[in-house]
């Protein structure tokens, strides 16, 4: 004689296999991971009305409350204003009111060469930046711990939606010290790998931010990659040993792209985001490692809610 218990799990198990059949999503969705939402800006704001603009969006962020996350890419000057020594104090500050006074959305941000190597004076634009930005996401309350690394504190990590986001300090602009720029080259990569290696069984995709566009473009593309190629290359080596799809994230150029310039890597993909100014608010991108397309973004440039009023331009 078949026990009563057997035939309640004989039950349970012919309508599991029921549902599946009649609805296959249902029963995937408690396991299905919830994607990653975060938004990205860089090279910004340059000029009064682009704070403005800045707010505008940073404001609007808030009210849509759909990203997780908020990253800026560095450069929150001109360069002119860089080199020719006019950058005040006021410009550092400014950023940190950006993201500190209204906004309840972790934020993070990594260096610029506006703000730091292009000045005539380095040493007084990294204390500025260190004083304001360095540590920003310590002015929010977040789901997950950020850590930061000892050698170089600006470069940060965290997990989020199990997806690993890295932010290194990589510049363009002036190498205003060889030895240090050779030695950051290899502290970022040092920091890739730890991550990596600490994270990559738990994670499914990794996004590294930074400044730079350490691969160039046009004309100037192999000057770019001889100069950066002592990052690039191991950094490639990296990402091929990781084996998750991974993001390179970066401002510095001004002009959208996406591409895969690792050539023999097929699993990086980079974006450059637009500069950030009253016709561009910040990109939204969604990490969604199940996706045929992990890496998916909205500009947002034709949606009503991200115009920027004219009287504001």
């Amino acid at each position: 004689m078949v026990s009563p218990a057997v035939i309640m799990i004989a039950t349970r198990t012919f309508f599991i296999a029921l549902l599946a059949v009649i609805f296959p999503n249902l029963l995937l969705s408690e396991d299905k991971p919830t994607p990653l939402v975060f938004s990205a800006m860089g090279c910004g704001p340059y000029s009064p009305a682009d704070l403005i603009a800045a707010k505008i969006y940073v404001a609007q962020e808030n009210k849509a409350k759909s990203s997780q996350f908020l990253i800026h890419l560095g450069d929150i000057c001109t360069g002119v204003a860089a080199r020719d020594g006019t950058l005040t104090e006021k410009s550092y500050s400014d950023i940190k009111d950006l993201f500190t006074k209204g906004n309840t959305i972790p934020s993070y941000i990594v260096p610029g060469d506006n703000e730091w190597n292009d000045r005539p004076d380095p040493d007084v634009g990294w204390a500025l930046w260190s004083k304001y930005l360095l540590g920003l996401e310590e002015n929010f309350q977040a789901g997950w711990e950020t850590v930061r690394q000892s050698e170089r504190p600006e470069n940060f990590a965290f997990v989020a939606q199990g997806v690993l986001i890295i932010g290194i300090n990589l510049p363009a602009g002036r190498v205003h010290d060889k030895e240090e720029w050779a030695r950051r080259f290899r502290e970022n990569i040092a920091w890739i790998e730890t991550q990596f290696a600490k994270h990559e069984v738990k994670v499914s995709a990794s996004v590294v931010c930074a400044q730079a566009n350490p691969v160039g473009q046009g004309k100037i593309t192999d000057a770019v990659n001889n100069r950066f190629s002592t990052f690039t290359k191991p950094f490639g080596k990296l990402a091929a040993s990781f084996k998750k799809p991974v993001l390179f994230l970066h401002a510095d150029g001004h002009n959208w792209t996406v591409d895969k310039p690792w050539k023999a890597v097929s699993n990086i993909t980079r974006i450059q985001v637009d500069r950030l100014e009253p016709n561009f608010p910040p990109v939204q991108i969604t990490v969604d490692a199940t996706a045929k397309k992990p890496f998916n973004f909205d500009r947002r440039l034709k949606k009503p809610a991200w115009k920027v009023p004219a009287s504001s331009k």
